[in-house]
């Protein structure tokens, strides 16, 4: 991904969820190449990533703003992850598309006629960020509970 790319998704996702972002970058070794840090108001994670010399980024890096890394004891906090999508979502996750109390349909897929979902009316009972859901329906089991994936589901009728 280029840098004008990663730096506007960082800041779309900033207005989606909300949050004013800090973006810094700085050319610590002249080499014009720099290396960015992400800071989101109201986070304690720093992601950072360095920028290649054909204008992509690479190694996103996330850690805690107070971490520093020791080569000598070789200790290096954080995470690093594979696209920026990831580290944003780690960071700054996506708010649930459908709320505690909306109305849903299980859609007429794969996974969920295998599973002889497809078609059910559920209730959202909890929302939890990253697309994931638990429901409830007539004849769901109290025991059992799984969360289900909001690209499984579709909106019938909005509630909250």
């Amino acid at each position: 991904m280029q840098l004008e790319a990663a730096i506007k998704k960082i800041r779309n996702r900033a207005k989606k969820v909300n949050r004013e972002v800090h973006i810094d970058q700085n050319d610590y070794h002249n080499n014009n190449r720099p290396k960015v840090y992400v800071r989101f108001e109201d986070s304690n994670q720093l992601l950072s990533f360095w920028t290649n010399s054909d204008g992509t980024i690479s190694s996103p890096h996330v850690k805690r703003f107070d971490q520093e890394s020791d080569p000598h004891t070789d200790y290096f906090p954080g995470s690093f992850f594979d696209n920026i999508t990831q580290a944003l979502n780690y960071i700054v996750p996506l708010p649930a598309k459908y709320p505690a109390g909306s109305l849903v349909r299980f859609k007429n897929n794969k996974r969920n006629i295998r599973h002889k979902l497809a078609g059910i009316v559920a209730l959202v009972m909890e929302a939890h960020t990253g697309g994931s859901y638990k429901l409830k329906w007539p004849g769901s089991e109290d025991r059992y509970n799984p969360t289900y994936s909001e690209r499984d589901l579709e909106l019938i009728n909005a509630g909250g």
